[in-house]
């Protein structure tokens, strides 16, 4: 009897690009707030079972602050018979779901440090949906370098 191994998504890391805050006055609570979270997959030129979802987070409290927070998870798609179906669940809902947490905690250690600007944020749990954009960028591939550590 011949055993396939089940496809299954591998974990790589997660890095941040980039940080802009610009602090405006200390933080009114009574401020509008605005939050935006956007994540595009990338897929290298030299790797079929590769890809990176750039996720960004943009929030702004009217007449307070604004923060624009850009990171990067890296991910294998390893297993036989990976069809369409599976890689796009893993590039379009498990991948962003798994880095999502990681630039949720670094957003909130962040802010908690940053004195009287803002107070901790802690943004709410967001659920990805729908096919990502692609993101194209002939720099993209000199940031995000690949490790695919074979088990």
């Amino acid at each position: 009897m011949e055993v396939k191994k089940q496809p299954r998504l591998g974990f790589l890391g997660f890095d941040i690009l980039r940080v802009d805050f610009k602090s405006i006055a200390p933080l009114n609570d009574d401020a509008e707030t605005e939050m935006s979270v956007t994540a595009k997959v990338f897929y290298p030129e030299n790797s079929e079972a590769n890809f990176s979802i750039l996720m960004n987070v943009e929030i702004s409290f009217e007449e307070s602050f604004n923060l624009s927070v850009q990171g990067v998870g890296n991910f294998v798609v390893r297993g036989e018979e990976i069809d369409s179906e599976i890689r796009g669940g893993f590039v379009n809902a498990n991948a962003p779901a798994i880095i999502f947490p990681y630039m949720r905690a670094f957003i909130a250690t962040l802010t908690a440090n940053c004195g009287k600007s803002t107070s901790l944020l802690t943004i709410p749990t967001q659920f990805f949906k729908g096919d990502l954009e692609e993101y194209i960028s002939p720099n993209i591939q000199k940031q995000i370098p690949f490790e695919d550590e074979e088990e």
